[in-house]
């Protein structure tokens, strides 16, 4: 296999990059030549078999500052620590570390590596570049792990509440398809005599069966065809982004995004200020996170009053930020000087708050969804049946 290699002299502080064929990676490692310089990439070209070409590896922050973190307790430097770990990545995760590791390699601290390699989180570069300062890098990408361990366990949750729904509903939409193609088409056959006769619902089913039986094909390529397009559709960041405007306008959802949105920034709160951000500077950098204009506007508003000279708990509870109880937690915050430790806890209760709004939901709308599918195919049933009960009453 044919492998792209990038070398760094650190004697001359040049980076020069070569072409070299070997069996794999070790083999390749151990022929090159013992001059002192050093392996800061090393990837292959080509030969990427067909399903990794289907399933791309796809870059993981949170992996990358659990398993560094890990290897700087351990010991390693920070280049040391991205050249071991990027030996067991594959694809761009490999990318990313070994670009790390030429920056550090030419000078530059972790934040501004992070920085220029533009695949993380501005939150995550700010908590580096204050842990610099005060030699807690290994903390602050733990913190970070466990705030994004934190995000994904929450869209995990929301996730899986929607899937049950979705077959739901898919499955529902199958089997009203198979009746209406299929089941009514035949029953018309048998009655009809009788289909002249039946009510005016009856004979609009029969006639929405046997258009579906004559183009079957017509029907299947429509459905998959609406599939398609709904799919591309929720797949477009702009349509996602006015769906969810939308669909944000309701009371109830609307606050339920907003405990969202409070419980990422009181967490990204928490991260900032244990590295030793001040209050003001840490709210800016947080309020990247709150996608809603009023809860931008509320962050703008608390910043301000921060700097006014105000303390936290007045100026979040004026800004609409925080409701009595977090007012608490934060003023309590104050006397211990440990606001950071009451950021995460305000993060643990609304994230615990959402958590039980879309388990209350899921709980009400899985019910629903099936009443309503059961009441369409029953629907369905009852007016197929109609010209046996016609039938039926004619006979006695």
């Amino acid at each position: 296999m044919r492998y792209s290699v990038r070398l760094f002299d650190p004697a001359s502080g040049k980076v020069r990059q070569l072409a070299a064929e070997a069996a794999d990676e070790t083999t390749l490692r151990a022929s090159l030549p013992a001059s002192g310089e050093v392996v800061v990439a090393l990837s292959a070209q080509g030969g990427a078999g067909w399903m990794a070409r289907a399933w791309p590896s796809q870059f993981d922050v949170g992996l990358l500052c659990t398993e560094l973190a890990r290897l700087l307790r351990a010991g390693l430097t920070l280049p040391e620590a991205l050249e071991t770990q990027s030996g067991r990545v594959q694809g761009s995760s490999r990318t990313v570390y070994a670009n790390l590791q030429t920056r550090l390699l030419e000078g530059k601290r972790l934040s501004e590596a992070m920085q220029l390699a533009d695949a993380f989180p501005a939150v995550l570069i700010a908590a580096i570049r204050a842990s610099e300062r005060s030699g807690r890098v290994p903390e602050a990408l733990e913190e970070f792990a466990r705030y994004d361990a934190s995000l994904r366990e929450l869209r995990r949750k929301m996730i899986n509440a929607a899937i049950y729904p979705s077959l739901v509903v898919g499955f529902g939409f199958l089997v009203s398809l198979f009746l209406l193609g299929y089941v009514v088409p035949r029953f018309a056959q048998i009655f009809s005599e009788r289909v002249a006769q039946t009510s005016h619902a009856t004979g609009l089913l029969i006639a929405l069966g046997q258009a579906i039986n004559a183009h079957p094909w017509r029907v299947a390529g429509g459905a998959l065809a609406m599939v398609g397009a709904i799919v591309l559709l929720v797949a477009n960041p702009n349509f996602r982004t006015s769906l969810i405007a939308l669909i944000a306008r309701a009371g109830p959802v609307a606050r339920w995004l907003r405990t969202l949105q409070l419980a990422r920034i009181t967490h990204a709160m928490a991260m900032l200020l244990a590295n030793g951000f001040p209050i003001p500077e840490a709210m800016r950098l947080a309020q990247a996170l709150a996608l809603r204009p009023d809860l931008m506007r509320a962050m703008n508003q608390a910043t301000d009053g921060i700097e006014a000279g105000q303390s936290a708990s007045a100026a979040w509870s004026r800004g609409g930020l925080a409701d009595g109880y977090a007012a608490r937690v934060l003023q309590a915050g104050e006397r211990t000087g440990n606001l950071a430790a009451c950021f995460d806890t305000l993060a643990q209760t609304y994230r615990l708050d959402v958590e039980t709004a879309l388990e209350r939901a899921s709980r009400i709308v899985e019910p629903v969804l099936l009443i309503v599918v059961a009441a369409l195919i029953g629907l369905i049933v009852a007016l197929m049946y109609m010209p046996i009960f016609d039938l039926a009453s004619a006979v006695s």
